[in-house]
């Protein structure tokens, strides 16, 4: 049995798929490890090039196909199901890890464990955004927090599976992924971690461990925004536990977000809607964020 699964969904993007295999391969961390690539419903010509890839590289790689396209959420949890070592990282197609990542996350279950603390954990770490035709930014993740507010809040401390490695029944415990949110479906899945007693920990060292290439283009923003109400409506009672003020804020910043989106994507009409329901949530944060951005989302 391999010590660690590495978890990664892909559709119809095999150089993407690519990249982030070569980050795997750069890894100075030592251990057994084994990738799961699950194909959800490729184009054929593109499920031979996945196909190929894994025969000739230099790491174990096992392919899932799904039969048609069936989303992230379902092929996340076709992920899941997969699991058969002790521990699991995440890693989405086109995204990279740098080369110490899963050495300073181990350093750090190692110390965790070695606690006998006995809850749940996952170890994140700080990485770099990186948008598109800009330079790259530092995120770091703020673990010292009520980190299910910080979830909601989405600053501080983010909910992206792609920075995470932890016991494997951390992972199965939670159960699956809500497959009626195409988007978002980590978010649900961090905050149901944490609500079920899981502690989100960080790694050691203060540098960034993996970048995230960032891009809104062909993004739905309307999709994006559904989803943040379907969160809004599963956990309304955990909004709730934060006041009014902290719930006003938090549907400004998903109309907000949702009018970014839309702009991003030559949306003008629809951005302009997002904001005029932004301005009504919290006029005074909308018109503070006119003063000093214009009118961009």
């Amino acid at each position: 049995m391999a010590t660690l699964d590495i978890l990664i969904p892909h559709f119809n993007d095999p150089e993407a798929l690519a990249l982030s295999l070569r980050s795997v391969r750069r890894q100075t961390w030592q251990g057994d490890l084994r990738v799961v690539v699950a194909d959800d419903g490729s184009r054929p010509d593109i499920k031979k090039a996945v196909s190929a890839m894994a025969e000739h590289s230099e790491i174990k790689i096992d392919v899932l196909f799904n039969p048609v396209n069936r989303g992230r959420p379902y092929t996340r949890n076709v992920l899941l199901d997969a699991i058969d070592s002790d521990y699991v990282a995440w890693l989405d197609a086109g995204d990279e890890w740098y080369p110490k990542k899963l050495a300073e996350q181990f350093d750090r279950v190692e110390l965790v464990e070695s606690s006998h603390m006995g809850t749940p954990f996952w170890v994140t770490c700080n990485y770099d955004w990186a948008w598109v035709g800009r330079r790259k930014k530092k995120i770091v993740q703020k673990t010292d927090q009520d980190q299910a507010k910080a979830l909601l809040i989405g600053s501080s401390l983010r909910a992206y599976l792609w920075t995470l490695l932890g016991p494997a029944q951390s992972f199965k415990d939670v159960g699956w992924f809500d497959e009626r949110l195409p988007r978002l479906q980590d978010l649900d899945y961090f905050i149901r971690f944490v609500l079920h007693g899981g502690s989100i920990k960080n790694v050691r060292e203060d540098g960034t461990f993996c970048v995230y290439h960032k891009s809104d283009v062909g993004r739905d923003a309307e999709e994006i925004r559904a989803c943040n109400t379907y969160i809004f409506d599963k956990h309304r009672v955990l909004f709730n536990r934060y006041g009014d003020s902290f719930k006003a804020m938090r549907l400004y910043n998903m109309e907000m977000l949702a009018a970014r989106f839309a702009q991003n994507n030559r949306s003008g009409k629809l951005a302009r809607q997002y904001m005029w329901r932004a301005f009504k949530a919290r006029p005074r944060a909308f018109l503070n964020h006119v003063r000093k951005n214009g009118l961009k989302a």
